[in-house]
């Protein structure tokens, strides 16, 4: 069953629920401080069209103007809704002709203080001359200092490598990050039975990484077509804790 915003606002908050809406919307109806991580993979605002399948569907709000606009809107709500020491840990494209990482990160430290800019290794991509390998992820928070941090190995580096990205098939999400490569960050800055939200979930790998590692999620995805993959990705075992009200 598709959960959408009028069940949102009609039932409240459920937790390990995705939506089916616009995050902008759906946020506002999430209460202040309510969310321990924000762990997603927003539109680049590069007007992406995946080299790999048939699939010619650009992603939604992904135009360079568009993206502009929303982007602080989207930025106050995380804000909002995230505890005093949580952190937002967001995929930001890498490379290319459009600053991305540049613009987004400028907007970003007007909400958060930035806390880091990994740089995810992931594969010789196509191209001939400059061959995309990597991806920037920003990892914001509201302290400059006291925010949440659990790697104990002393070895946490700010270039993530061994998580090769997926390559997507014919029907699936252009864009869809590996569910080892979240599971990584929600270990980093997350602990068991913590709320993380996705205000842009695709397929639903931030879900199924939090499924796998006991954490309790909110999806947001304004994709019906997204919303279906992922429900059905996580019906493929039984969430092994309760849903309850925010």
């Amino acid at each position: 069953m598709i959960k959408t915003l009028n069940d949102l606002r009609v039932n409240g908050v459920e937790y390990n629920t995705i939506y089916n809406c616009d995050c902008l919307d759906a946020m506002k109806l999430l209460k202040d401080k309510s969310v321990d991580l924000v762990l997603t993979d927003p539109p680049y605002g590069i007007n992406y069209l995946s080299p790999w399948t048939d699939n010619h569907d650009k992603i939604a709000n992904d135009g360079f103007e568009e993206w502009r606009k929303c982007l602080p809107l989207w930025l106050e709500q995380l804000k909002r809704v995230l505890t005093d020491r949580g952190c937002c840990c967001c995929c930001c494209c890498g490379g290319g002709k459009t600053p991305v990482t540049a613009i987004f990160t400028m907007e970003a430290i007007k909400h958060f203080n930035l806390i880091q800019t990994l740089v995810w290794k992931k594969f010789i991509g196509l191209g001939w001359k400059y061959r995309p390998a990597y991806e920037n992820i920003i990892i914001l928070s509201k302290s400059k200092d006291d925010y949440s941090f659990y790697d104990e190995t002393k070895s946490c580096s700010n270039v993530i490598e061994g998580f090769n990205q997926d390559i997507p098939q014919k029907g699936e999400h252009p864009t869809q990050k590996p569910v080892e490569l979240m599971q990584y960050l929600l270990k980093i800055h997350s602990k068991e039975g913590d709320l993380v939200l996705d205000p842009f979930l695709g397929s639903g790998t931030t879900a199924v990484a939090c499924k796998n590692l006991g954490r309790r999620f909110i999806g947001i995805e304004i994709s019906q077509t997204y919303v279906d993959i992922a429900n059905k990705r996580l019906a493929q075992e039984v969430l092994d804790f309760s849903i309850d009200k925010a």
